[in-house]
């Protein structure tokens, strides 16, 4: 069973085994993005995981980017697309949901919609990285040391790894078949990884009962009446022993 991340490589740039510059002169041939989406769609995780690749690669993360395919008027739009212009590195990073908000099967094994889209990319002589949704939520760090390890790979600049010395190698993750989508899409999995682990449910507040003392209390209190000696007003309520006249002022202890 295909593990997570997945990460795919041109043939042009898998088979070489040469200096940086041809490297780079094969990078050189990528085919770039032909546009910007003006409102591209974001997933549940996409947010938070944006702010995590501006950090570790400022300057090189862009969302929207449009990729038209010959024959079609929608074009593909990767989640994130990290680019190097210096050197002609593209790399489409994508996030893969098990189900969908209609809680249909997405990126299952053997899904043909991603074969086909993979293919295309790598066609264009970009490189392809796919992370699970729950990795990205649970170590966005962890999934950017991956990217920066590829990017390490490809390039021989080990420098860009300085900034992972203290963040864990990320753990793989298995991919998921339709059957098990459809399963985790009723136990409702995404919203499980999404949830905080810090927050806890706030239970009701039970009723303290009167003990029976109060309410003996209560009503001993209840059967009285007071009424002022001075002015007759009354009855005047009180607490305890204390009583205190509305009319004159009248106050005093009463037992």
């Amino acid at each position: 069973m295909e593990r997570l991340p997945t990460l795919l490589i041109p043939a042009s740039l898998a088979s070489l085994k040469s200096s940086l510059d041809e490297t780079i002169a094969r990078l050189k041939q990528t085919t770039p993005p032909m546009g910007h989406h003006i409102k591209p769609p974001k997933g549940r995780s996409e947010s938070q995981f944006e702010r995590d690749l501006w950090q570790y690669f400022p300057g090189k993360i862009h969302t929207g980017v449009q990729m038209l395919r010959s024959g079609y008027d929608q074009p593909y739009v990767p989640d994130f697309a990290y680019i190097d212009p210096a050197i002609g590195l593209h790399i489409d990073i994508e996030i893969d949901e098990p189900y969908t908000r209609e809680l249909q099967p997405l990126h299952y094994f053997g899904c043909p919609k991603d074969a086909i889209r993979n293919q295309a990319f790598l066609d264009w002589g970009w490189v392809v990285i796919r992370f699970s949704e729950r990795q990205a939520v649970k170590a966005p760090a962890s999934c950017c040391k991956t990217i920066a390890s590829v990017i390490a790979e490809l390039t021989g600049d080990s420098s860009v790894m300085n900034a992972f010395r203290q963040v864990p190698t990320l753990k793989p993750d298995r991919r998921w078949t339709e059957a098990e989508a459809q399963q985790m899409a009723i136990q409702g999995d995404r919203d499980a990884y999404f949830k905080p682990a810090n927050v806890t449910e706030l239970k009701p507040k039970r009723k303290r009962k009167k003990s029976q003392t109060q309410e003996a209390r209560l009503m001993l209190t209840s059967g009285f009446t007071f009424y002022c000696p001075e002015c007759g007003e009354g009855p005047i309520r009180w607490q305890g022993h204390y009583v205190c006249c509305p009319n004159c002022l009248y106050n005093a202890f009463v037992l």
